[in-house]
C-alpha cells in the first residue's frame, strides 16, 4: 500500500468564511516547520499543494521550496478561484462554483497561480481545487496546463457549488470528463481524498435518495459524513477511527491512503478544530501516531502525488 500525504498550503480566514481578494495573510505557513521532525524521520515525501496568496510573498516561497527540498517532497497547485487573480465582481455570493466562471477567466487564475510556483523552480503537475470544486470545465481546464494528477474528490462528501462526492471511487481512477466524480476516460489520473464508506455501494444508494428527491442534500450530506463512512483524515476523527479506515480500505482493494490537512491547522486560532495551542499539539501527536503507525506496522510508502501518479499509470500500461 502506498502513502500520498497532501497539504493545503493556503491563507488564513477560509475557515471563518472570509474570502476577500485582497488583505490576506499567510502566516500560518511557519507553522509548516512544526512538521519537520516527524517527516524526516518516518521519511514522509509530502505533496504541498499551494494557493495563490500563500505563495505570493517571497519569504512564504522560499520557506516552501527550502521545506519541500528538505523532504524530497513536490510543490503541486491548490487554486483558490475566489481570490486568485484576475478578480472579476459576478453576481453569485463567493466561493461561486466554477461551473458558473467563465472558463477564459478560470484558466486565466491558474495561469496566474502557475506562475507563481514556478518562480520557486518547479513544475507543477498535481493539483487541487479549492473547497474540491472541480467540475466538467475546471477538469478540462487543467488538461491543457500541463496537469497530470488531481486530488480533489472526496468521497461520501458534498460540497456547495461543486459536483456530489457521494458516490464516488475511493481508489486512483481516470475521470469521465463530463463528471470528475466517475471513472471515464479523461487524461488526469484522480486521487481521491480517502474517506471509506462503511457499505460498499452506500454511497450510490445516497446519491440516489438524493436525486430522487426523496432526502434533501442536507440530510444525505450529514449522514455520509457522520453516520456512513470512516474518513482517513487526521484533523476529521480520532486514532481508532483513522486505523479502522485504513483497514477497511485495505480489506477492498485500496492501494494507497491519501490524506490531507491544512497549514492553517498547524497554528492555533486558525481553524475550527485548533483553537488553542493544545489543540495543535494534539493533533500533531495524532497525526504522528497514525503515520508512524501506516509507516511501522502497515509498511506503507510515501510518495508524491506526482510520483504515485508515474508507478500507477507504469503499473497499468508498462514502463514508458
Amino acid at each position: 500500500m502506498k502513502l500520498v500525504v497532501t497539504i493545503d498550503v493556503e491563507e488564513e480566514g477560509l475557515f471563518n468564511g472570509t474570502y476577500a481578494s485582497d488583505s490576506v495573510t499567510a502566516s500560518n505557513v511557519a507553522g509548516l516547520e512544526r512538521l519537520d521532525s516527524m517527516f524526516r524521520g518516518l521519511g514522509i515525501r509530502p505533496t504541498l499543494l499551494v494557493s495563490y496568496q500563500a505563495a505570493e510573498d517571497p519569504a512564504h516561497r522560499d520557506l516552501i521550496a527550502e521545506l519541500s527540498g528538505k523532504w524530497d517532497g513536490e510543490i503541486g497547485a491548490h487554486l483558490h478561484h475566489w481570490n486568485t487573480p484576475p478578480i472579476v465582481p459576478l453576481p453569485q455570493p463567493d466561493p461561486v462554483p466554477s461551473e458558473l466562471i467563465p472558463e477564459e477567466i478560470l484558466a486565466a487564475k491558474l495561469d496566474n497561480l502557475l506562475g507563481r510556483l514556478r518562480e520557486m523552480g518547479g513544475n507543477p503537475v498535481s493539483f487541487r481545487m479549492g473547497r474540491f470544486n472541480l467540475g466538467p470545465k475546471m477538469l478540462g481546464i487543467i488538461s491543457g496546463h500541463g496537469i497530470s494528477v488531481d486530488s480533489s474528490v472526496a468521497p461520501m462528501r458534498s460540497y456547495y457549488g461543486g459536483p456530489a462526492h457521494l458516490s464516488a471511487p475511493t481508489d486512483p481512477y481516470f475521470p469521465d470528463p463530463e463528471n470528475p466524480c466517475k471513472p471515464g476516460e479523461s487524461k488526469i489520473l484522480e486521487v481521491p481524498l480517502t474517506i471509506v464508506p462503511i457499505l460498499p455501494k452506500l454511497g450510490k444508494f445516497l446519491a440516489g435518495l438524493e436525486a430522487a428527491a426523496y432526502l434533501p442534500r442536507k440530510a444525505t450530506s450529514w449522514f455520509a459524513m457522520n453516520m456512513g463512512s470512516l474518513p482517513a483524515q487526521p484533523f476529521l476523527t480520532g486514532l481508532r477511527r483513522l486505523k479502522a479506515a485504513v483497514k477497511l480500505h485495505r480489506l477492498r482493494g485500496g492501494r494507497v491512503v491519501t490524506l490531507f490537512f491544512h497549514s492553517s491547522e498547524l497554528v492555533r486560532g486558525f481553524s475550527p478544530q485548533n483553537k488553542t495551542e493544545a489543540d495543535v499539539d494534539g493533533f500533531l501527536l495524532r497525526l504522528e501516531r497514525f503515520l508512524s503507525w501506516l509507516v511501522m506496522e502497515m509498511h506503507a510508502e510515501s510518495q508524491t502525488l506526482a510520483g504515485f501518479a508515474k508507478g500507477f499509470r507504469e503499473e497499468i500500461s508498462g514502463p514508458a
